[in-house]
């Protein structure tokens, strides 16, 4: 028999209402160590996961947020993972790192694929918005 958790994580999905999101939370609602305590949708904002997915109507979920909305420090996330468009993760961790910097963050976009600065923008086409961030991030492909 598997052994009980002691303490679950505290896990937020910025991006939730996406398709990418929301398979993520799907996943993450079978993990036995994961409390769900946040989850971000700008378009969605102040609806339930289930309004949007009806398959999560057996689920006690929070409310979607607007990410502008989100108190990081009341947060207090063990683990956000982003699930958001290309060159939006790059602003929202700044701001996330900042007030709680204990998170780690687990980004599904493109953001920090590039660890070089010069690389990223010939890319990309634009300057990134968190470089001292992006020399810190790790790429991996499964």
């Amino acid at each position: 028999m598997p052994k009980a958790v002691e303490k679950r994580a505290k896990i937020g999905v910025l991006g939730a209402s996406g398709y990418t999101g929301a398979e993520l939370l799907r996943l993450l609602l079978r993990h036995p160590g994961v409390e769900i305590a946040l989850l971000t949708a700008e378009r969605r904002a102040g609806q339930h996961m289930r309004q949007v997915f009806p398959q999560f109507s057996p689920y006690a979920l929070p409310k979607l947020l607007a990410i502008d909305a989100v108190d990081w420090k009341a947060q207090a996330l063990d683990l956000a993972f982003c699930a958001l468009p290309h060159a939006t993760t790059q602003t929202v961790i700044n701001d996330l790192l900042a007030a709680v910097p204990r998170t780690k963050v687990v980004d599904l976009s493109a953001d920090f694929r590039l660890a070089d600065t010069a690389a990223y923008a010939r890319w990309y086409g634009h300057e990134h918005h968190a470089p001292g961030l992006q020399k810190e991030a790790v790429y991996g492909l499964p």
